[in-house]
């Protein structure tokens, strides 16, 4: 370091040392870090002891006295780490400093009293931390304890920071050293328990952790060997829960007391004593009790004593907390004080090896403390859960056991208001749903004989009245409920449902008997309803005595049981679907010569009977899912992932035919609810309609921009190149055609019951469509449904009311498109998938608007269908003929699509249809790359299709799977394109850069640079393209326009990725976009200029106005002097005038020569203007004068009075 004299050290100091030591009480963390390094790099370097050492100190010092803790923070850091290295520091000097600048005073407040003796403790503090506590002699040593332990006695929080540096010298001295210095601390570990505080505690454990066997030189001041002793217990408990403040919650003295009573042989009659102080509810001690707590499950060692930790006051305290906390008084701090409670409960009883009883009893704790079974509710919690899912399965039949005490009575409430309550009707019910619950466990997924001894116990309380348990007829029709929500079992496989229900319809079936209908049952049924349970449980027998089960049985028998349970529930229902069951079976059973052979793989011939019965079944089971019952939406679940229901190879034409009159029907329906004739012509006539209502608004819209200036149909139109005027003019004229032509959506009138009722048995058949879609169903099927579900999907979108079913529509068509596995393929070929294809592109001929609104399902289905035709592709089973020839015809039908979208304006297919179908992975997208490139520089197709265009190549680019999935054939098939491409954008570019050249619009130009980015960052790596060139040319281009934010960006990355600069020099050109803009810009000037010269004249006029009525008042009055009252309103008119000349002078300066030729302008209509103007004034004469009148004869008398 260069040397200098004093006075520039002394300098250096003022500058170093007076700027840094701002920062030390800055909030800013980095700031003080910053300031201390700065000011201790200096102290450093100046070894020798001096002036500029002493001053800081003094700063620091001084500094630790401070009232908030940011300052103190900086200033104790500082002085630690000068300490550290500065050996000419002594403590002799930081007592004559603390002396001299850190001294309490009688005229101070209390609190700069107490702010001063936290700096003295920070200071002895840091002596004790740094370097300079293993220099001071015994002496010192002394001194600095004596300081701290005075210190500390004026405030409460002053003790745990004084304590926290005296627990440091224990660490550091030695036996002898410390023996010289317990003394000091004898009055306060010596004094009596009950005058202990949190930190007496904290010393009196630390010097114990120490020295645990206690010499007998420290016998005479630790006189409480062992703090939770039985004795002391209630001592210590009244320390810890009797706070000053909440604060004291985070003293460590908690962790240590609670750490240590966990393995204590004391700990029940602890856990006692703490309890005890919650039979009066105090927040405060709940938070402290709580936090106890939670220590004790984490260093518990005997999980047995679990269960006694759930105290009764405390879980009392704990829900009545909760129930207190409404609104926006939510107390976040006790809530997470609860929540890591329930998580360490949680993690103590998850280990499989922790015995079930424990578990139940804490459940029972958990329950039974508060005597509500609601307990997860009120602590929104799930502690209950996840303590039951951990049982195994003797615990979940002991936790059954229970919940069936508290429905039975025999379990009594130990509540609040005291022991012996009975549960209340709502607290048994909850008690069953948690007993169903338990039927599902995965610890009892095999327990058959179990589950249906719990299920017959709840259907004899809610179905049955002679029985042992004694309750009201409110619950038992809930527990009936109940019980029929528990039918709905999760089963591994169908035949154990029909074990366990035939079990409990047998039971059922031997308590009742013709006679004891009435008395058997809390609600009865009819003779005629108990015949039919008869004929059932008939059915079900023979059923069950077959020796084959398999097939039909299993689906007859699966309803049978679920519908005989039924009629004890809603009897109309069961008894007609019962009949409708019974037919179904007699025709199955009839049909076959052989019902033993009745099988899965048996067929069936069902076209002798008017009514298939497949077709009853599916009305069933229509009317189970649209009666909004759980249960009977899980048995047509149920019975569809059979499959046994699914037609069969030889009966698929019949299904087809029966299909096409099932789309037939439903399309009448359709017709129906909007008033139209049923004629199998009506799609036709709606096709035609929708043709002449598109020819019609193509018609208008080209009057429309004929009108405005565009001769041809195929001249582009250029939006950013309008004027506002232009703009806005051709915006209203476009919004009233639309308007004219906007179709009928359905609001004229509102939706009667019959056709609401309508609209929910469509949902319904949705609801059985998505089932069967969840099963896997074959290709040939698949491909069927979704034409009849988009053409739903146009009838709904044509009326509003149907808005529910098209959501499903929607849904169910999505569910559809994303099938990946099917059964089979059988009866899907080329010519099939080829005219679906074809149906759904044709759509774009129907009705615009229909068409975009359902622009998103006829992408998937188009897309679904390319899919199928890729697997059917990949499949072994297809000939290679076939193959072939489907993967031509398919992309020679994209294609052909994609040339008519381009170049024809009628084609309304969705833009989205391509756009998503370059996103996937299929390899005809390499030609549809190779023709859309073509068409980018096509100067007869339009500047908004190349940018869509454009959108579309970037898909390709961006579809990263496809790209990487072969990167080699992709890269040769596109060679071509991509030169061709390259040459083609250089000449674009180069054109642009010519005078009077037409610049396309900015989104264009911006997907112009976002596919050149794709292109060159894509994994096929094209080398075959002029990066350099275009490089230069883009450059070039941008020189000479100026674009928006989203269009430069684009460009900024383009430069980036061509390592090339995007700083470019501005060469503006003329072009026509400019030329446009100018005009545009003239035609602004002129619309100002007009409105200024109308507003000069409009303040002329009124100045003349006023002088000529002033005039004809005035006139046969010579003698009078109006001078005055002329020159007053001249005056004003002036300043009026010259008011609104400054404020427009200020809005634009004008050229004198603009000036010139608005004077010209203003006096050639000022002359029509002003013989108007003179005509007004002539007209108010009259009515003026007789006012002039009576101010002229009180003038007369004023002059006559004063000659007088």
């Amino acid at each position: 370091m260069e040397e200098t004299n004093g006075e520039n050290q002394s300098r250096k100091f003022n500058r170093t040392v007076f700027d840094h030591f701002a920062h030390l009480i800055s909030a800013n963390e980095k700031n003080r870090i910053k300031g201390s390094l700065n000011i201790l790099k200096h102290f450093y370097t100046v070894q020798e002891k001096d002036i500029e050492v002493n001053h800081a100190l003094t700063r620091i010092i001084r500094g630790l006295g401070s009232s908030t803790n940011m300052p103190r923070t900086g200033f104790y850091t500082i002085l630690v780490a000068l300490l550290n290295f500065r050996n000419d520091i002594s403590v002799s000097q930081i007592f004559d400093l603390m002396d001299k600048h850190l001294h309490k005073a009688g005229s101070n407040a209390r609190s700069e009293n107490a702010d001063i003796l936290t700096g003295q403790i920070l200071a002895c503090g840091a002596i004790i931390r740094s370097n300079l506590w293993s220099k001071t002699t015994d002496k010192e040593k002394l001194k600095i304890v004596e300081c701290i332990l005075i210190a500390s006695k004026e405030r409460t929080y002053q003790g745990l920071l004084a304590f926290e540096f005296i627990i440091n010298i224990f660490e550091k001295v030695e036996d002898k050293d410390f023996y010289a210095l317990c003394p000091l601390f004898k009055d306060e570990v010596s004094k009596p328990l009950e005058n202990y505080n949190l930190d007496s505690l904290y010393l009196l454990y630390n010097m114990k952790k120490k020295y645990p066997q206690l010499p007998k030189k420290l016998k005479s001041v630790i006189v409480y060997p062992e703090v939770l002793a039985e004795e002391n217990i209630g001592k210590l408990c009244r320390i810890l829960m009797i706070i000053p403040k909440l604060s004291s919650l985070q003293h460590p003295v908690y962790d240590i007391i609670s750490s240590e009573a966990a393995t204590s042989s004391n700990l029940t009659y602890f856990i006692e004593e703490l309890d005890g102080y919650l039979d009066i509810p105090s927040r405060n001690k709940l938070l402290v009790i709580t936090k106890i707590y939670t220590i004790l499950l984490e260093k518990l060692e005997d999980v047995s004593v679990v269960p006694n930790i759930l105290t009764k006051h405390f879980m009392h305290q704990m829900l009545n907390h909760f129930k207190t906390l409404k609104g926006k008084d939510q107390d976040v701090e006790f809530k997470q004080s609860i929540n890591k409670f329930f998580e360490q409960l949680l993690e103590k009883l998850k280990p499989e090896d922790v015995n079930s009883k424990i578990k139940i009893a804490v459940l029972k704790k958990l329950l039974f403390s508060p005597g509500t079974f609601i307990f997860e509710k009120i602590t929104h919690s799930k502690i209950v859960q996840n303590i039951t899912w951990s049982l195994n399965d003797d615990g979940v039949k002991k936790l059954v056991a229970v919940y069936r005490g508290v429905i039975e009575g025999s379990e009594i409430v130990d509540s609040q208001y005291g022991h012996g309550d009975y549960w209340l009707n709502n607290d048994k019910l909850y008690a069953a749903h948690l007993l169903i619950k338990l039927l599902n466990h995965k610890a009892v997924r095999d327990e058959n004989d179990w589950k249906t001894e719990q299920l017959i116990f709840l259907m004899e309380l809610g179905l049955l009245k002679d029985t042992k348990v004694h309750i009201g007829s409110e619950l038992s029709a809930s527990l009936k409920t109940a019980f029929f929500g528990a039918l709905d079992l999760k089963l591994a496989k169908l035949e154990q449902l029909h074990t366990i229900l035939l079990s409990v319809v047998l039971h059922l079936n031997s308590k009742l008997t013709p006679e004891n209908l009435e008395t058997a049952l809390r609600s009865t049924i009819t003779i005629e309803q108990y015949e039919i349970w008869e004929k059932t449980i008939s059915i079900i027998t023979k059923i069950e005595k077959k020796k084959k089960k398999g097939g039909l049985r299993s689906v007859f028998l699966t309803l049978f049981l679920h519908l005989a349970l039924l009629l004890f529930n809603d009897a109309k229902l069961a008894v007609d679907s019962l009949n409708e069951l019974f037919v179904c079976y007699e025709k199955t059973r009839k049909s076959r010569k052989n019902s033993e052979a009745m099988d899965e793989t048996t067929t069936e011939d069902a076209a002798v009977e008017d009514v298939m019965w497949i077709e009853v079944v599916t009305d069933l089971f229509l009317n189970f899912l649209s009666q909004n019952s759980h249960l009977l939406r899980n048995i047509v679940n149920l019975i569809q992932k059979t499959k046994i229901l699914y037609p069969k190879k030889n009966t698929e034409r019949d299904e087809e035919d029966s299909d096409e009159e099932s789309e037939s029907e439903k399309e009448d329906e359709s017709d129906d609810s909007n008033n139209e004739e049923d004629d199998d012509d009506d799609d036709d006539d709606d096709d035609m309609e929708d043709e002449t209502a598109n020819d019609k608004l193509r018609m208008a819209l080209h009057k429309v921009l004929t009108s405005n200036g565009y001769q041809s149909d195929e001249e582009s139109i250029d939006i950013d190149q309008m004027s506002d005027t232009e703009g806005e003019k051709l915006d209203k004229a476009l919004a009233d055609a639309f308007k004219q032509f906007r179709p009928n959506r359905g609001k004229g009138k509102k939706q009667n019951e019959d056709q609401r009722t309508l609209t929910h048995f469509r949902v319904r058949v949705l609801d059985l469509i998505e089932i069967y879609l969840d099963s896997n169903p074959s290709m040939i099927l698949t491909l069927e449904i979704m034409l009849p579900l988009l053409k739903t999907v146009e009838f709904s979108v044509r009326d509003e009311h149907q808005s529910p079913l098209l959501h499903r529509l929607k849904s169910c068509l999505k569910k559809l498109s994303n099938l990946k596995k099917f059964e089979n393929t059988d009866g899907v070929d080329d010519a099939v998938l080829c005219d679906l294809l074809k149906s759904l592109l044709d759509k774009g001929t129907k009705n615009t608007w229909i068409v975009q609104d359902m622009r998103e399902q006829i992408s998937h289905c188009c897309i679904f269908t390319i899919k199928c035709s890729d697997l059917l592709s990949n499949a072994e089973a297809t000939p290679k003929k076939v193959k072939k020839r489907l993967k031509n015809s398919i992309v020679e039908l994209i294609s052909n699509e994609l040339d008519t979208y381009f170049n024809k304006r009628e084609c309304a297919t969705p833009f989205l249809v391509f756009k998503n179908l370059l996103k996937i992975s299929w390899d005809g997208n390499l030609t549809l790359v190779t023709i859309i490139l073509k068409y980018l520089f096509d100067a007869n197709v339009k500047v908004f299709k190349k940018s869509q265009g454009l959108e579309l190549v970037l898909s390709f680019y961006t579809n990263q799977r496809y790209l990487r999935s072969n990167t080699e054939k992709i890269r040769e098939a596109l060679t071509e394109s991509h030169e061709e491409f390259s040459n083609n954008a250089i000449t674009l570019f180069k054109s642009l850069c010519e005078t009077e050249r037409k610049v396309p619009s900015e989104k264009f130009l911006g997907n112009m640079y976002k596919l050149l980015v794709a292109m060159k960052t894509s994994v096929l790596n094209i080398d075959c393209m002029k990066w350099s060139e275009i490089a230069e040319s883009v450059r070039e281009f941008m020189g000479t326009v100026t674009l928006s934010k989203d269009a430069k960006t684009a460009f900024n990355k383009l430069c980036a990725c061509l390592n090339v600069s995007n700083v470019v020099k501005h060469n503006p050109v003329v072009t026509s976009s400019k030329t446009n803009d100018e005009k545009a810009t003239k035609g602004t000037k002129e619309k100002k200029k007009n409105k200024k010269t109308k507003n000069k004249e409009k303040l002329k006029l009124k100045k003349e106005a006023k002088e000529l009525r002033l005039q004809s008042l005035s006139e046969g009055f010579k003698s009078l002097d109006f001078a005055v009252a002329n020159d007053e309103v001249t005056m004003e008119t002036n300043e009026e005038s010259e008011d609104s000349s400054d404020k427009s002078k200020k809005q634009k300066k004008r050229k004198s020569s603009e000036g010139s030729v608005e004077g010209k302008e203003f006096n050639d209509e000022n002359t029509t203007k002003k013989s108007k103007k003179k005509r007004k004034n002539s007209e108010n004469t009259e009515s003026g004068a007789a006012t002039v009148n009576g101010v002229i004869e009180s003038h007369n008398k004023k002059r006559k009075h004063k000659t007088s």
